[in-house]
Formats: structure tokens, C-alpha cells, sequence
């Protein structure tokens, strides 16, 4: 899981994009990507760099590609601006009320940093991911730590480093994440029974032969709130998911999540319609599932489905549970 600005110890980076750091990657960029990796290095290195073809770039196979572009790409697509905030010190943040449930979090999560660095050097970015964490959560007092949290904040960590991943952290906790910061999970769950008529649309024999398992949306939970990073090993796959959702409107992950189950239908409709045989099927991501098959079917779906269309029926799901 060694992403490309890392040093052979795992050592993040937090230098700034230039012409001269992207040449010395282009000869570890896959050869079928070269040509886009040239195009995403000619926006960046743009005047005016043309927003709406980077974030097409982002959507389409194999997203941004590599971690240098990545640097610079994450911030244009979220239009942050360039600063130095300074993170909250440890004496500070271990005052805080969610403390010792985020260092537990975070000290559970050892899978996500990358293989074969030291010790030593996994405490450092645990000390670092506790800080980024914190240091949201105390600067916006009415957000609540949710676990999962940790596990998007850590990918950010390890592939731009802990300045650039705490201003991503902020703008997200303000926007795309903002729901799951609530401090009940009622608006999270509301926005997770839109799946099933997402499914619907597609699918009806699938959603009712889920429906009739009574397996419920919980099992959704985890890729929902973690932009399936808790739920996936491999980091390339992660941040070309997290390139996706960066690129893309908000709400676009429940089409993301349709997608996933509707191309899992044979294996859902050849097991029994019983609650645990349905989640033990859909729980776990295969990893030879083809994302970029799917990403695609979500981005068509939702130009053609909207949301408010099937409101109704969400409202009467609720009404139901």
C-alpha cells in the first residue's frame, strides 16, 4: 500500500506539485494511463486549470491515477485554498471528550498503513491521524465522531500527507460527510433506504428477494459513512474510489452502493431468502469485483434517476419501520 510520494519507509510527503516531481513518476505510471497522467499533469500545471475536464478525468477509468497528481487534484475538485493551519497540540485535543474513543479507533486500524514500515513510524502517523481528527471535532463543536471516520481520514493521511488531509477532513466534515457527524444516526438511515428503489428501478425481482430476507440497509452501513474504505484492503482501490466520490455530486455513493448489489444479483437470488444467508453474501466485497464497471453504471443511473423520485417510497419505508 506504498503510495507514490512515499519514501521507501512509508515517509509522507507534504511538498508541493511541480512539473520536475511529475517526471520522475512517469515511468512508474501504468503504460495504458501515461497519456491521461500527461493531461492531468498539463491541467495542474495550468494558469487556470480547467476544472471541469479534471473532474471527468477523476470519474473515468483509473481516476486520477497517481498520488502526485492527487496532491493538487484533491484540493482544486473540493476548490479549497491554499493555507497553513496549524492542527490543534496534543495537550490540547487530549482534553477533548472523544479522545480515548478516537486513540482506540485509531490504534485498531494498523491494516490501513502501508506494509512494511516501522513501528516507530506507524506511531507517528497514528499521533498524526488522532490529531487531523481532533482537530476537525473540536474546531466544529456540534460535529460528532462517528466510528469510520478514521478510516476516510487515514486515507488521506497516507496518500497526501497530514496538512493537505487535514483541509480536505474540514471541508468534508462540513459537506460531504456532514450526515454521519450528526449526533443520531436518524438522517444517515434515512438516506440508506434510498437504495432499495434505487435497486427497484433496475431490479425488481433482486430488491424484492432482499426486501423479503428483512436484512435491512445496516449491512450498507460501514461503506456508506467510510466511502468503503473500511470495507476494502487495498488502498489503489480505495483512493480510486475516494477520486470518484471527490468528483462527483454527494449523494452519487447510494447509486454506487445500487450498482454493488445489483452486480452481486446471482450470487444474492442463488442463496436463501433468510436475513443472515443474504448478509453474509453481501457484506463482504469480492475483491475481484470490477469497480470501474460499476462506477460507470452509477454515474449513467444517476443522470437518469433522481433522487426525489423515489422519495415516496423512502418516506413510506419509514413509515413501515
Amino acid at each position: 500500500m506504498t503510495t507514490d510520494h512515499e519514501d521507501s519507509d512509508g515517509n509522507s510527503s507534504d511538498s508541493s506539485y511541480s512539473k520536475v516531481d511529475f517526471y520522475e513518476v512517469m515511468n512508474e505510471v501504468p503504460e495504458n494511463y501515461k497519456s491521461k497522467v500527461d493531461e492531468l499533469n498539463k491541467i495542474l500545471l495550468s494558469k487556470n486549470p480547467d476544472i471541469n475536464r479534471l473532474r471527468d478525468l477523476a470519474i473515468s477509468n483509473g481516476g486520477l491515477v497517481i498520488s502526485l497528481v492527487r496532491l493538487e487534484a484533491w484540493k482544486l475538485l473540493l476548490n479549497l485554498p491554499s493555507n497553513d493551519e496549524k492542527l490543534y497540540p496534543l495537550e490540547i485535543i487530549k482534553d477533548h471528550p472523544e479522545y480515548h474513543q478516537v486513540d482506540m479507533d485509531v490504534r485498531r486500524c494498523l491494516k490501513r498503513f502501508p506494509p512494511g514500515i516501522s513501528y516507530e513510524k506507524i506511531g507517528i502517523l497514528q499521533k498524526e491521524l488522532i490529531a487531523i481528527i481532533l482537530s476537525v471535532i473540536k474546531e466544529y463543536p456540534d460535529l460528532k465522531y462517528y466510528q469510520g471516520y478514521h478510516d476516510v481520514a487515514v486515507t488521506f493521511l497516507i496518500e497526501v500527507g497530514q496538512k493537505e488531509a487535514y483541509s480536505i477532513m474540514k471541508h468534508l466534515s462540513l459537506h460531504h460527510l456532514k450526515e454521519f457527524l450528526k449526533p443520531t444516526m436518524e438522517e444517515t438511515s434515512y438516506l440508506l433506504l434510498h437504495v432499495f428503489p434505487l435497486i427497484k428501478k433496475l431490479d425488481p425481482e433482486l430488491e424484492e428477494f432482499i426486501e423479503k430476507s428483512g436484512i435491512g440497509t445496516i449491512f450498507a452501513l460501514p461503506w456508506l459513512i467510510s466511502w468503503f474504505s473500511h470495507s476494502l484492503d487495498l488502498h489503489s482501490k480505495v483512493v480510486r474510489l475516494f477520486d470518484f466520490f471527490l468528483a462527483s455530486p454527494k449523494e452519487i455513493i447510494l447509486y454506487v452502493i445500487a450498482q454493488l448489489i445489483i452486480a452481486r444479483r446471482d450470487e444474492v437470488l442463488s442463496t436463501e431468502c433468510d436475513m443472515a444467508c443474504v448478509h453474509m453474501v453481501l457484506s463482504k466485497i469480492p475483491e475481484s469485483l470490477n469497480f470501474e464497471i460499476i462506477l460507470d453504471k452509477a454515474t449513467k443511473m444517476y443522470k437518469e434517476y433522481d433522487l426525489s423520485n423515489v422519495k415516496h417510497e423512502v418516506d413510506e419505508r419509514v413509515i413501515l419501520e
